[in-house]
């Protein structure tokens, strides 16, 4: 087994470089094939992903979740199996793979257009969210408060956006506070938004949330931190395997913490699309490295 590192190096601040450290150690240390690569721009993870060919290959991303976005987007429909190594400032996907006790689970995959997913698609006030962090990451602000930053800056510039959406066979419209689709549980740096969510059900866990006054958003907003919303009367859940929405104007999506814009989204689940590597034990060894 051939154990294949993509490093972020400027994923978490720094952070992924210094687990690289880390990983080095523990490989040498414990024999391991092993081979690393770093990336120097956006796309990077996913092209040497894509270029690792042959069997027996472990391809872990070492970063943040848009890091493994990338990595995923190289993997998917190879026979090289993805592991995840939490490096980045979130690590939200990971936070739903460490509570699965199988080593080896095979686990659903969704497709945005031509972009695979695997942990959470949004739109509406958390997708602002997601991109307006990225401003946030820019300044001097700790990478535990980058989110509660970018919340407070996205409810005052916040506008409602009008879409047609349709959930498998059902059909609607309205003015979007929220719309996530959820493999994972959870997203935006440890907000619960989909506490049920299994990776392996082959279902998506669905959310929408028509326009509400603003004054209520904070309230909202604590309800998803804790992963107690789903029993408000403004929210709604589904379960689907087809979503698909669209608007006269461009719309901010965010795909695993990463931003698409388009005026028109398809989303559909791939069951049991991909082999995860999941060794705790190897994971926090690479970890404890840097601690």
């Amino acid at each position: 087994m051939r154990h294949v590192f993509i490093v972020n190096p400027v994923s978490g601040k720094g952070k992924a470089a210094k687990v690289a450290i880390g990983i080095k150690k523990v490989c040498e240390k414990e024999s391991l094939n092993y081979q690393m690569y770093y990336t120097n721009a956006p796309g990077d993870a996913t092209k040497i992903a894509k270029g690792i060919k042959g069997k027996d290959n472990i391809i872990y991303s070492v970063g943040g979740d848009g890091t493994l976005n990338e990595v995923l987007n190289g993997v998917v429909g190879s026979k090289n199996i993805l592991s995840v190594v939490p490096a980045g400032s979130g690590n939200d996907f990971y936070k739903t793979l460490e509570k699965i006790d199988d080593e080896m689970p095979l686990v659903d995959v969704g497709k945005i257009n031509k972009k695979y997913f695997i942990n959470v698609v949004s739109i509406g006030i958390d997708a602002e969210v997601a991109k307006n962090a990225e401003v946030m990451k820019k300044l001097k602000i700790p990478p535990s408060q980058i989110y509660n930053a970018s919340i407070i800056y996205t409810f005052f510039k916040y506008k409602f956006k009008n879409i047609e959406f349709s959930v498998d066979n059902s059909s609607s419209k309205g003015k979007c506070t929220l719309l996530t689709v959820c493999n994972g549980t959870m997203y935006g740096g440890g907000y619960k938004i989909a506490p049920e969510a299994l990776l392996s059900d082959g279902y998506f866990d669905v959310y929408f949330i028509d326009k509400i006054h603003k004054p209520i958003m904070p309230f909202l907003i604590n309800k998803l931190k804790n992963g107690t919303h789903e029993s408000l009367k403004e929210v709604t859940k589904s379960k689907a395997t087809k979503i698909k929405f669209k608007c006269d104007y461009d719309l901010v999506c965010n795909v695993d913490g990463e931003i698409m814009v388009d005026k028109k989204f398809n989303i559909k689940l791939i069951p049991k699309a991909l082999l995860i590597y999941n060794n705790k034990k190897l994971i926090n060894k690479f970890l404890k490295e840097v601690k």
